[in-house]
């Protein structure tokens, strides 16, 4: 079968690195760490195993962090290559297990891919997965039961989906109702990871919340405040006129694009006042609720702690790794909260204990006509996977939010 292969090595590391900017190829070409490949094809590797062929996959920023080795270092204990990317997936059960049961060839689903103690066939589960928090993981460094790796791709034993199939353990189904079109069923990961990190720190009633980034993360938090249904103003920060327009269809109260235009968002803010400090840019007191950093660079950082109201919230969506040099002044001096967010896994709404993906999933129907299937811009061809890769790498030209392969 054709698949998509990802085989990192230090001297193909050490090129793409030096000669990357100059050279694009080395990250994505022939050259690179990414080729289309004939492979076997996967068989099932135990009774509560299931075999899936996709219909759609998605290209995540975090392929993106390792395709232009943008990730950190410190996550490599928890990565094995060789291995298929791809872990955002709408797909067909195509084979079963004799031990399944919570799902039957010909059934549409999605994947929920972190690899879990269950994955590993771990009887005793460690307590983070006790706790329903299972993209904490405490065995994803550990070659138990599979080799190294956190999610479906970024294990040598735990192949992706950009490929015409793949496996997976039946933990990891994703039942996909009628009512949802495969365009949204392919976004069901990136949505409950936005979903997860609004719940981390959700929003009162009335409050001021600023959301940074003009990726799929900063679109699947609007969608989540939305679908939550939580009466608060949402500012969206993104620099593009084309997210500018999306953000306004998924129903945003103000969008701003640059740092006068944010500037005057927060100085509406009651009680916010500006001030110039002896050197360096101005600074605020009062500000924002709520801020979500959905990009997680060494700017949206400094803008979120600068911009958070004394005592705010400041939720980390984006994959911040090392950052430069970084004024945290105002972290201690406004008391400021900061919470990582990682994917998902079991939430408390309304009284109520549920995994994100169930939680997302009735949100979804309940809120029929909502847009995100248009967060889909692209769809390649595997054959395709370096014009799809750059259309990721470059969103400005291409104007793209979520591009996907159709299998």
């Amino acid at each position: 079968m054709k698949a998509i292969v990802y085989d990192f090595s230090i001297p193909k590391y050490v090129a793409a690195k030096g000669l990357g900017r100059y050279i694009p190829s080395l990250y994505y070409g022939k050259p690179s760490a990414l080729k289309l490949k004939e492979v076997d094809t996967p068989t099932l590797p135990g009774p509560r195993w299931i075999k899936v062929k996709p219909i759609l996959s998605g290209i995540c920023g975090t392929d993106m962090g390792a395709i232009f080795y943008k990730s950190s270092p410190s996550l490599t204990p928890f990565t094995s290559f060789p291995s298929i990317l791809g872990h955002e997936v709408v797909g067909i059960v195509t084979a079963t297990g004799p031990a399944v049961t919570r799902v039957k060839p010909g059934d549409r689903i999605a994947i929920d891919p972190f690899i879990s103690c269950a994955v590993r066939g771990i009887a005793e589960p460690c307590p983070a997965c006790q706790a329903g928090l299972h993209c904490l993981c405490r065995h994803s460094g550990s070659s138990n039961g599979l080799s190294p790796g956190m999610i479906m791709g970024f294990c040598r034993d735990l192949p992706g989906a950009w490929a015409e199939a793949f496996v997976a353990h039946e933990s990891m189904a994703i039942s996909v109702p009628d009512d949802l079109p495969d365009r949204l069923a392919v976004l069901i990961e990136p949505l409950s990871v936005g979903l997860h990190a609004v719940l981390r720190r959700p929003p009162q009633a009335g409050e001021r919340v600023l959301v940074i980034g003009g990726g799929m993360m900063a679109f699947a938090v609007i969608a989540a405040l939305h679908l939550l249904d939580i009466p608060c103003q949402i500012t969206h920060y993104c620099r593009r006129t084309f997210q500018k327009k999306m953000s306004r269809q998924l129903g945003t109260d103000k969008v701003v694009q640059n740092k006068k235009e944010l500037e005057e968002d927060l100085l509406t803010i009651p009680s916010t006042g500006k001030y110039q400090p002896l050197i360096g840019p101005s600074v605020y007191t009062g500000g924002y609720d709520v801020v979500y950093d959905c990009v997680g660079t060494r700017q949206t950082l400094h803008d979120a702690v600068h911009v958070a109201r004394d005592r705010g919230q400041i939720v980390l969506v984006g994959a911040a790794g090392k950052i430069p040099p970084l004024d945290w002044t105002f972290v201690w001096a406004k008391e400021l909260s900061i919470h990582g967010s990682l994917g998902y896994g079991k939430e408390k709404w309304q009284g109520e204990e549920l995994s994100t993906h169930d939680l997302l999933i009735r949100l979804l129907l309940q809120h029929p006509g909502y847009p995100l299937e248009d967060l889909v811009t692209h769809e390649f061809p595997l054959e395709e996977y370096q014009e799809a890769i750059k259309a990721n790498a470059d969103r400005g030209s291409y104007q793209s939010i979520k591009t996907v392969f159709r299998i």
